[in-house]
């Protein structure tokens, strides 16, 4: 496996060091270069500070290596969010002399970089062994490597890290310089320990609000008393800018025109495979997949390759085209292998100074020379295997516990065991080899099969469907005669055509201008619409035509523009249920007497009394909600008094503490929740900065313009 898929696999590593924060182009990135050359090489400001085309494009292609099959949307958004967090933490950690040095680098590089994460980059201790990174840097940067494009991936990821580690230590220390002494003291952990530890036994009725509005019908709230209510508080209202949007959207899907190209172009691709003897380089130069060598048993190939082999298991044999959603495939069936699904098997491992978790000094040549002596005498006495095996085996533990046993081996791990085939039935039971790993070199011995199966290989072209630059372009004409015939009309006659039509269609959503996103939207093209509909020259009915990354079109209809106000119905949704409670306590405190009994309260709403609850802060459930305010009552009030009513989040409760138990321990417990308290506090006050900076910065985005 190549240090690449190591990387791709563990991809919450690269999340770990870019988590210091808290184009629709889908092109090469040197095309895509040039294309923003042509125009600017800035795509964004941070108070002043450039963020250059190039540096949005090097992160946007580090981050799709690391996050394959996320939308290239997803992607972007967090390229962007990234730069910005990363901008304005470095002026800060500039502004009071924060820097870094070749130390610092060697330190981060050691301990928290990608590479730090790799098994086969560290020592016997699980630290980046620098001599042995070096040595990949040697082989990654050497003149003489023939171009491979993994290689050259890799090498992207590298230059990327060696730019980018620098800005994340300064990034780093001025974070670690504003938690300097900023820790829970032993009074707050022994309160927040006091608050896990404290409970209390209630009895308690509980009545929902809806019940209460039922019983006293009210569900009316005139509007002048809103109005009132607004016009004494209107502190309450921050006045801010709406826009009201509606979309039409024309997807992008390919014709029957193009169905019937794509399935001439598949079985002319068809013929060719079957007639050529060169797949490996066929499917290389055809299919949007890469040449897979591997062979599957029959459990693990698709269905439909599964039903395939069931009628012809000849080598040569062709399946297809068929067509699985918008992909076409055709299949060839070119090997075939009797493979044993699991094996038993044990080793002796030479190890050396170049191997994960090695403790040997030896050197690589060295180990390898005594694997194969060890290995040419077991070929004339395979008895010795045993002896070799408590003499000369680096693998003490499993030599010691289990003789040498790997135990039983699947086949879909045979990667992981090097090239000798276990799995293969020529290979059979008492059999020994010699294999190489990240461990060192290994002497197998297979001690035990199951029965063999056949296993089997295919060449696969597989061609997505995409619609025609013809179909594309009807498309955009069908949306542009749509909006030239229907522009003038009112937004219901709008859409209403729209959905005569059979296009989708999203009414009236009000958006602000601080807004990234469009909620239950959310395409790449958002930031791009918001823009629109806040610009100057912008009128009530204006319509623009967007285009996203699938080929989609969308028509906005800018329906309304609110200028520093909130919508009526706005108000009434927040209000309502206020006023509605502040009704209730009104009719409560007419209905309830004072120091009432919890049974006077279960008649007079009908209710149960609900026996011998346990509540305490930490959790504050009760009823199956957090209710942290009917928590606090119950420990405050005497055991056996009846409590006044307390207005929850979903209803009213009336409560009556019968015990009050604490498991509080000694002093000395509070080191844990001193721990717990400080990652919280430590989070919030980066949360919080995140916050502050992005507010009291100026951020211009240019993304729109390309």
């Amino acid at each position: 496996m190549s240090f690449l898929e190591k990387i791709r696999k563990n991809t919450w590593i690269l999340f770990f060091f870019i988590g210091i924060s808290m184009l629709s182009f889908i092109l090469d990135p040197h095309i895509l270069l040039k294309f923003f050359t042509e125009k600017s090489n800035i795509i964004g400001k941070v108070n002043g500070e450039n963020i250059s085309v190039k540096e949005y494009t090097n992160c946007f292609q580090f981050l799709k290596q690391f996050r394959k099959g996320e939308s290239d949307y997803d992607i972007k958004k967090d390229t962007w969010n990234l730069l910005i967090h990363e901008k304005l933490l470095n002026e800060q950690a500039i502004k009071v002399g924060i820097q870094s040095n070749k130390e610092d680098f060697l330190n981060t590089l050691s301990k928290q970089s990608i590479y730090s994460y790799i098994p086969e980059f560290q020592d016997k201790y699980g630290f980046l062994d620098i001599k042995k990174f070096q040595l990949y840097l040697n082989r990654l940067e050497s003149p003489s490597n023939y171009y491979n494009p993994q290689l050259e991936v890799e090498k992207k990821i590298w230059f990327y890290e060696k730019e980018n580690i620098p800005k994340r230590i300064v990034s780093k220390k001025y974070i670690e310089m504003l938690m300097y002494g900023l820790n829970t003291s032993s009074v707050e952990a022994e309160l927040n320990f006091k608050g896990k530890e404290l409970f209390s036994i209630v009895d308690y009725v509980f009545i929902p609000y809806s019940e209460i509005e039922r019983k006293y019908n009210l569900f009316t709230i005139e509007n002048k008393k809103i109005k009132n209510f607004v016009q004494k508080h209107k502190f309450i209202y921050k006045k801010e800018n709406l826009r009201s949007l509606s979309f039409i959207i024309f997807k992008s899907i390919p014709s029957l025109d193009d169905e019937i190209k794509m399935k001439k172009k598949m079985e002319e691709l068809f013929h060719k495979l079957k007639l050529t003897n060169q797949n490996l380089v066929f499917v290389s130069n055809q299919s949007e997949k890469d040449f897979d060598s591997n062979f599957y048993l029959k459990k693990d190939l698709p269905i439909m390759l599964q039903n395939f082999i069931k009628k012809d298991k000849k080598i040569g044999s062709m399946f297809g085209p068929f067509k699985n959603g918008n992909q076409y495939m055709i299949a060839k069936l070119i090997g075939k292998e009797m493979i044993s699904n699991y094996v038993l098997s044990s080793h002796i491992l030479i190890s050396h100074e170049d191997a994960i978790r090695s403790s040997n000094n030896r050197n690589k040549k060295e180990a390898k020379k005594i694997a194969n002596e060890i290995y040419n005498d077991l070929k004339k006495n395979p008895y010795k295997f045993d002896f070799f095996l408590k003499k000369k085996s680096d693998d003490f533990l499993n030599t010691k516990k289990n003789k040498g046993s790997l135990g039983w081996l699947r086949y879909e791990d045979q990667n992981n065991i090097g090239k000798y085939n276990i799995f293969h039935s020529k290979n059979k039971i008492g059999m020994i080899g010699l294999t190489e790993t990240k461990f060192g070199y290994h002497i197998l011995r297979i001690d035990n099969k199951s029965k063999p199966e056949p296993a089997y290989q295919f060449a696969l072209i597989v061609k997505t469907l995409f619609p025609s630059k013809n179909t594309e372009d009807l498309l955009y004409n069908e949306v542009k005669f749509f909006l030239k015939k229907n522009k003038n009309y009112s937004l219901n006659i709008f859409l209403n055509n729209a959905r005569k039509k059979g296009y989708d269609t999203i009414l009236l959503k009000d958006v602000k201008s601080t807004q990234w996103d469009i909620n239950e939207f959310n395409t790449e093209v958002d930031k791009e619409i918001l823009n629109w509909s806040f610009e100057k020259k912008r009128k009530e009915g204006d319509t623009h035509i967007f285009s996203n990354h699938n080929k989609n079109y969308i028509i906005a209809y800018l329906s309304k523009i609110k200028k520093k106000g909130y919508l009526m119905e706005e108000i009434k949704n927040n209000l309502i249920p206020f006023l509605r409670k502040e009704r209730i306590k009104n009719i409560l405190s007419n209905t309830v007497k004072k120091n009432i009994e919890l049974e006077e309260v279960s008649s007079i709403f009908s209710k149960r009394i609900k026996k011998g609850y346990k509540i305490n802060f930490h959790d504050s459930i009760i009823n199956g909600f957090k209710e942290p305010k009917v928590v606090g009552f119950s420990l405050s009030l005497k055991k056996n008094k009846t409590s006044k009513p307390i207005f929850g989040e979903k209803g009213i409760f009336f409560i009556r503490p019968i015990k009050h138990i604490s498991s509080y321990k000694k002093p000395s417990y509070f080191s844990h929740e001193i721990e717990i308290s400080n990652t919280y506090l430590r989070k919030k006050i980066l949360e919080n900065l995140g916050k502050v900076l992005i507010k009291k910065s100026k951020i211009k985005d240019y993304r729109k313009d390309f």
